[in-house]
């Protein structure tokens, strides 16, 4: 059927330059499997690759009328499949009904297979798959001839599979790279693009995810009354799933806030809205909300399961820990929690972090802990709220001597002015 070497080679090649025309995964599993049957006289063929799992899967079955054939008809196919693409060797079997090692197949019998040739696809020798063709109409089908010329092609098959793979897989990760940006830039625009100006107060935040999105917000709101409410938050987990359920509950506890009664009955009524969105993803958010009455200075807070902010006393060169009684939201439908009141004075700071500043770790894996944290706030509580963010951000960083962040950042500073 394949002529001479020199009419065989000249296949070979015309079917190289056929299969290398494209960079479309499917159309050059398309292309190497109509070509396959074609220079073979089969009836039909398939191509099978390893998936992650190192599953086999039907990834092209067409007939030679280049129509597509049912996945399931290879399915039970897997034992002389796998056989060929794990032990590399290539497999002709002539008479497939009759030999005994292949009439136990369920395959072999169910379609009356009589020709089977089987060749591996193996890039690197590293093993992607098979390729496959067979023929339910006559015995002694394909020769030694054959056998050598498909395992030939195969080896041109399997790099320009490969090739189109990684193609595609490139790209679909240039699609991610885009996808990622478009929501990072989403939810930046959550966090606010101003801060306000207090008469008496200075305020500085900002929000560094560990990778592209994450689940740490903050906001700083002002209300009619001379008042401004600033809470921050941390939706467990990472990445997407942890940044799409921040920004609802970003948006549904600012929107409660501003027309609920009292802190306590703006957390407890965004908890309940969103317990079956917490619920249905097992994630859950620690969250610490405050509002600060300008005029007279008080700050009442209230914390469901955060970090406890920190307030530097000018006076007395003390921190106090500001604790709270409060579950994180997600974990109860209901639950009781209470506000608490402190009075500013000047030069007072009050800072709020989310963990990922208390957990940063070093390359040793050392944790920074949150005395450190104490630490760099008394070495620059004599500056601006701007600074003093600075200079924690950079404290942090030093110690994490080039560590990857394991979460989010995000920190919040207020100071009260003379």
């Amino acid at each position: 059927m394949t002529g001479s070497l020199a009419n065989r080679l000249a296949t070979l090649c015309r079917m190289g330059q056929v299969i290398n025309s494209s960079l479309v995964l499917d159309e050059v599993l398309d292309l190497v499997l109509d070509n396959s049957i074609e220079l073979m006289n089969a009836e039909r063929g398939a191509i099978l690759l390893f998936d992650d799992n190192g599953e086999l899967n039907v990834r092209a079955a067409r007939d030679s009328e280049k129509n597509p054939v049912s996945a399931d008809a290879f399915r039970t196919s897997q034992h002389i499949l796998r056989e060929v693409a794990l032990s590399g060797t290539p497999r002709i079997i002539n008479d497939a009904l009759a030999e005994q090692g292949y009439r136990a197949y369920g395959s072999v019998f169910i379609h009356r297979l009589r020709s089977i040739l089987c060749v591996p696809l193996t890039v690197r020798q590293r093993a992607r798959g098979v390729l496959y063709v067979d023929n339910r109409l006559r015995t002694a089908a394909f020769t030694d001839d054959d056998l050598e010329l498909l395992t030939a092609f195969a080896d041109q098959a399997a790099v320009a599979i490969e090739n189109a793979r990684l193609y595609e897989e490139l790209g679909q990760r240039e699609r991610l790279r885009r996808e990622l940006e478009i929501a990072r830039a989403i939810q930046k625009s959550l966090m606010p693009r101003q801060l306000p100006e207090l008469p008496g107060f200075q305020i500085a935040a900002a929000c560094s995810p560990a990778r592209d999105v994450g689940g740490d917000f903050y906001d700083v709101v002002g209300t009619e009354n001379e008042s401004i409410v600033m809470f921050l938050g941390d939706v467990s987990g990472k990445g997407i799933p942890a940044a799409l359920l921040m920004g609802m509950v970003r948006t549904l506890l600012r929107s409660e806030l501003l027309r609920a009664q009292s802190l306590v009955d703006a957390v407890r009524q965004c908890n309940r809205v969103l317990y079956e969105d917490f619920t249905n993803t097992s994630m859950f958010a620690t969250l610490t909300v405050a509002m600060l009455d300008i005029a007279s200075r008080t700050l009442r807070y209230l914390n469901c399961g955060h970090c406890e902010s920190l307030l530097w006393r000018a006076a007395t060169g003390t921190i106090e820990r500001l604790t709270g009684d409060g579950l994180p939201l997600g974990i109860l439908d209901d639950f009781e929690l209470s506000e608490q009141t402190v009075q500013l004075e000047p030069n007072d700071i009050v800072l709020t972090y989310s963990d990922g500043f208390s957990e940063a770790r070093s390359v040793t894996s050392e944790l920074f802990g949150v005395e450190r944290l104490c630490e760099a706030l008394r070495a620059s509580a004599h500056w601006a709220a701007a600074d003093i963010l600075e200079y924690i951000e950079g404290v942090t960083e030093r110690f994490a001597q080039g560590a990857g962040q394991a979460d989010d950042q995000t920190i919040v500073v207020l100071r009260a002015t003379d």
